[in-house]
């Protein structure tokens, strides 16, 4: 089954407002951003991996533009020629339900900002350190959750799981019907954990800046 080509743009929406980014727009059957860092100039997001997403990337001659779907990456790599690169597999999750709320660790504060278009949540040790942090966005009925990140000396306490619960009591405060993340594969093992379902795979190509490399240059 095809996914909702809707619920990609939710989630690429909030991700765009996170960062301060355009916000998506219908390119070619998907959806493209104009990202503008050195390291992403744009991302294109399908749906799946066929004729619409080939043809995007047949269009492509400069490097650090992203193609991005909704497919295994062994999918997406057989839809593209060699020099396209694969990168490691991503989830694409949801929850309707919020979560049960978790009490924070001892030994650590709790930092709430705004960057952007996102809530913030930081969780500091007794240094002032941040130990752990995500991001939120609500937008319409959704809410995504964004870079949730715990430094490697204080995994294995439950901060990430302490950072989601902050986040989702922002997200149960606006009264959002529908959560959204992209996760790693270490995240997903957690998010399911915490409730969460994976929607789909989500595949990640770019050309690397050595297949433009000028074949005269030393």
């Amino acid at each position: 089954m095809t996914l909702d080509l809707g619920l990609l743009e939710r989630w690429l929406t909030g991700w765009s407002l996170a960062r301060g980014l355009p916000l998506p727009q219908p390119y070619g059957g998907g959806l493209v951003v104009e990202v503008g860092w050195p390291e992403q100039v744009r991302r294109h997001v399908f749906v799946e991996a066929g004729p619409a997403l080939q043809a995007c990337a047949a269009r492509i001659r400069d490097p650090f533009i992203y193609l991005k779907a909704a497919v295994e990456p062994a999918h997406l790599r057989r839809a593209l020629p060699a020099p396209w690169q694969i990168e490691q597999p991503r989830y694409l999750m949801r929850s309707t339900e919020p979560m049960t709320p978790v009490p924070m660790p001892a030994g650590y504060d709790v930092q709430a900002t705004v960057e952007h278009g996102a809530s913030v949540i930081r969780l500091v040790d007794a240094t002032g350190q941040t130990a752990a942090m995500g991001r939120v966005v609500m937008h319409g009925a959704s809410a995504v959750f964004d870079r949730i990140e715990t430094q490697e000396a204080h995994r294995r306490k439950g901060l990430g799981t302490s950072v989601m619960s902050a986040l989702d009591d922002l997200a149960k405060q606006a009264g959002v019907s529908e959560r959204l993340l992209v996760a790693t594969e270490a995240g997903c093992a957690l998010y399911q954990r915490l409730g969460w379902r994976v929607v789909a795979p989500y595949a990640t190509a770019v050309l690397p800046a050595s297949s433009f490399t000028d074949p005269a240059t030393p």
